[in-house]
Parts: C-alpha cells; sequence; structure tokens
C-alpha cells in the first residue's frame, strides 16, 4: 500500500512522525514548511490523514475542541514510520519550479515593459513578506523556543536554502529591472549587449560548476 503513496501523502506522514495533528494543524504546517518545498492544496491535506489511516500508516489518537468544533487527532502508526523510513531511502526527483513570475516572464514579449516591471516588483514584494515570516519563525530557533527545537539542525539547514532561494530570486527581479529599464517594448529586441553579457555568464558560471562535479576535481 505505502507504494502507491504520492508525495504529499508522505509529506503529511513525516509530519506525523514529529507529533500527532489534526488536519487543520497539518495546514498550518503548510504554511511554516510545505509550502517553500512541497505546495500543494489544503484540500489535498485534510484528505490525506484519512487515507493514511486506511493504508495502515496512521490511526485516529482521539479528537480535541476547535474553534469550529471536535476535530480527530493523527498519529503515525509503526508501519507509518517503516514506510517514511523506507522512502527517505528512495532516490529523490529533480526539484521542480512552481514560479508564476517567472512564467509571465516566459511571456513577457506578448505585453508591455510596464507588465514586466510590475511582475518584478511585486516578486520582490512576495519576497519580502516570506522573509518577515521567516525571520519571525527561525528567530524563535536562537532564543530556544523553536516550535521543534530539538530538530533546529534541520530547520536551520532547511531555512538556509529557502534564504538562499528567496535572495537568488531578489537579484533576478533586479536584473530584469535593470537591463529592461531603457527598453520601449519587450518584443523583438534579441541578442543585444546586456543579454549577450548574460548568456556568456551563464555559460561560463555552468561550465565551471560543472568541472567541479567532474571526477579527480
Amino acid at each position: 500500500m505505502s507504494e502507491q503513496l504520492s508525495t504529499t501523502a508522505y509529506a503529511v506522514l513525516g509530519l506525523l512522525a514529529l507529533r500527532p495533528l489534526t488536519p487543520y494543524e497539518i495546514a498550518q504546517q503548510k504554511q511554516r514548511s510545505l509550502d517553500y518545498c512541497w505546495p500543494t492544496s489544503e484540500r489535498s491535506l485534510y484528505n490525506q490523514p484519512e487515507r493514511l489511516v486506511d493504508a495502515g500508516l496512521a490511526r485516529r489518537i482521539d479528537q480535541i475542541e476547535t474553534g469550529a468544533g471536535r476535530a480527530a487527532r493523527y498519529a503515525i502508526t509503526d508501519a507509518g514510520r517503516e514506510a517514511l523510513h523506507d522512502w527517505l531511502g528512495t532516490r529523490s526527483a529533480m526539484p521542480r519550479f512552481q514560479n508564476e513570475p517567472m512564467l509571465r516572464t516566459l511571456f513577457a514579449d506578448q505585453a508591455g515593459v510596464e507588465d514586466l516591471h510590475r511582475v518584478a516588483g511585486e516578486l520582490k514584494a512576495h519576497i519580502d513578506e516570506r522573509r518577515r515570516a521567516g525571520i519571525e519563525q527561525m528567530e524563535s530557533y536562537l532564543t530556544g523556543e523553536g516550535l521543534f527545537q530539538d530538530r533546529a539542525h534541520i530547520v536551520v539547514l532547511t531555512g538556509e536554502l529557502i534564504r538562499r532561494l528567496l535572495n537568488a530570486l531578489d537579484d533576478w527581479a533586479d536584473l530584469v529591472t535593470e537591463v529592461s529599464a531603457d527598453w520601449d517594448t519587450t518584443a523583438g529586441i534579441g541578442l543585444n549587449n546586456d543579454i549577450r553579457a548574460i548568456l556568456e555568464g551563464f555559460l561560463a558560471d555552468g561550465a565551471e560548476r560543472i568541472r567541479h562535479t567532474e571526477p579527480g576535481r
């Protein structure tokens, strides 16, 4: 049964391995962690605990009072821990990006320069919001009051990747705005001097990083 689980199911199973949770609490963890690495709908998360119960990988342990009434709380089973352990030992897939600002930039030549600049500005605003939330979340670990303080080593390492990704997106948004600052249109520009310089840097950096990963280097 565990072989048929989706990655989202394993994500929920991983959360239940940390402590028993209600579906609402699982959705809260979506905002704190899953959104950064495996974004999915809240409805999908709400459905997962019962599917895990059906698979014998989780169990309902009790019901607790919430603002919306009583809610079941779920815990991982021994079979669930074994399935999670086995999954963590398998080969991971290549990361996939779901990036709407990048998608809009991909088709920017179908709109105007002002639209391109607006997308870059909106991306920077999103990044600023995420940074503020991340700082608030991570500061609690420095004071010893993190939600999973004994897992600070894991939380900080994953948080560092998020920081680097946000910085990369922030720098890219600045680059888009800077390079297109004097454009009158987004169409038909082609390989001008600025774009050529970016392309040459792209190729040189890629080649250098590949050389560093070759055997014997």
